[in-house]
């Protein structure tokens, strides 16, 4: 008969379990997805870095070339050593499945180590299984997973008060891609406050000796400078000025898909500046981890929803950010999961629209058509605004401790 004192160790082994048996089936339907049409253009420009690396190494990589993802270039020069042609392309779609499971591993171990272990594996579980997570990563081409558990990190070191590790961690995020470095902004103004609350300069210091090193640890080898790199950001976003390129966000309801995004765009980029500000509105009442958690949704909600120029898999953190809120709170589970089903619709019409990704006839004429994009961009706005109020009300407090 198994007393009392056996329960929680028992609720251990079952959780490790049912985490191995999630993080199982993840990368098993991973493997099966990678066979399945993506974006062939997003994996062409990816296989052309991973030849040039090869070819050239790091240091002449940027004398004839634009990429905004340093840091991901050191994952894709060992693949464009050894591979080439259709090997190269299967080799890159799957290199965002390492990433995912040790999202979901992430999730596990901090969500466990506050709220128990049955619940840490709901929250891998969210992340893990999530069919929107799967679409952009394997079946896309891309490794928007690397950027995200840098990012995630960033948050988790950050409520542990770990300055040097959070700036490291963010300033690498940004290197992977470069919207996810805006995670340093409340990591580098927590360490701005303390300054003068406490009155020593050290968080700050070492927040900022943090990012300068990961910047020196990425960029040096690539003789990359900071200048160029933002140059090459600004000729990236200059490509398709459009209202919003396939995200379905307020700009998508209000001027279309496509639609070039003159006369927006300063409107744009005061929302954002203004959404931004905002997200830092958890710093008032609490700099714990679930405040932490709620600034990192907050700062994905503002650039997805507010700026012009959003891609429609630029909403993909938040799925991993969410999730440990999702875990311990009813509230947000089910509002999560509709945000879940809306960012899901979103990247099969993006695929369907752009790529050789095919559906049925009669789906895909629902799912492009008009009224899919403002149901879709509804659905998002009400549960992003949803979340908003409810993490700013207190749900998830389990992780506050």
């Amino acid at each position: 008969m198994t007393g009392p004192g056996n329960s929680a160790p028992s609720r251990t082994v079952l959780s490790l379990l049912l985490l191995g048996v999630v993080l199982a089936v993840g990368v098993a339907v991973r493997v099966a997805a990678v066979g399945v049409p993506g974006h062939d253009g997003d994996v062409l420009v990816v296989s052309r870095w991973a030849e040039r690396m090869a070819a050239v190494g790091p240091l002449a990589f940027y004398q004839d070339s634009g990429s905004v993802y340093p840091a991901l270039l050191y994952l894709y020069w060992p693949l464009g050593v050894t591979l080439d042609g259709e090997a190269l392309d299967t080799a890159i779609k799957a290199l965002s499945i390492p990433f995912d499971a040790a999202i979901g591993v992430l999730l596990f171990a901090v969500v466990r180590r506050r709220a128990g272990p049955l619940l840490g594996t709901a929250a891998a579980s969210c992340y893990v299984l999530n069919p929107a997570v799967i679409l952009a990563g394997p079946v896309w081409g891309q490794i928007d997973a690397a950027g995200t558990l840098a990012l995630l990190g960033t948050l988790l070191a950050a409520a542990q008060q770990r300055y040097a590790l959070s700036g490291a961690l963010g300033m690498l995020a940004g290197l992977i891609k470069p919207q996810f470095g805006l995670v340093l902004l409340p990591v580098v103004v927590v360490a701005s406050l303390a300054w003068r609350e406490r009155r020593t300069w050290r968080p700050l210091a070492r927040t900022l000796a943090g990012s300068a090193i990961a910047y020196l640890v990425v960029a040096g080898p690539l003789l990359l400078n900071p200048i160029q790199l933002l140059g090459n950001i600004g000729g990236v976003t200059d490509i398709r000025p459009e209202a919003s390129v396939l995200a379905p966000n307020p700009w998508a309801i209000l001027v279309g898909y496509g639609v070039p995004d003159t006369g927006y765009t300063l409107v744009g980029g005061v929302l954002l500046l203004a959404g931004l500000g905002a997200s830092l509105l958890p710093l008032r009442r609490s700099r714990d981890l679930r405040a932490w958690l709620a600034m990192g949704a907050y700062i994905i909600f503002a650039f997805y929803f507010l700026p012009t120029r959003v891609h429609e898999r630029h909403l993909f953190p938040a799925m991993a950010v969410l999730a440990p809120l999702a875990a311990v709170s009813r509230s947000v589970l089910a509002t999560y999961l509709a945000m879940t089903a809306g960012f899901t619709l979103s990247l099969l019409y993006a695929l369907a629209d752009t790529t050789p990704f095919s559906l049925p006839q009669e789906w895909e004429e629902v799912l492009l058509s008009q009224a899919m994009v403002w149901g879709l961009s509804l659905v998002l706005i009400a549960a992003a605004l949803t979340l908003v109020v409810r993490l700013s009300l207190g749900a998830g407090r389990r992780l506050g401790a």
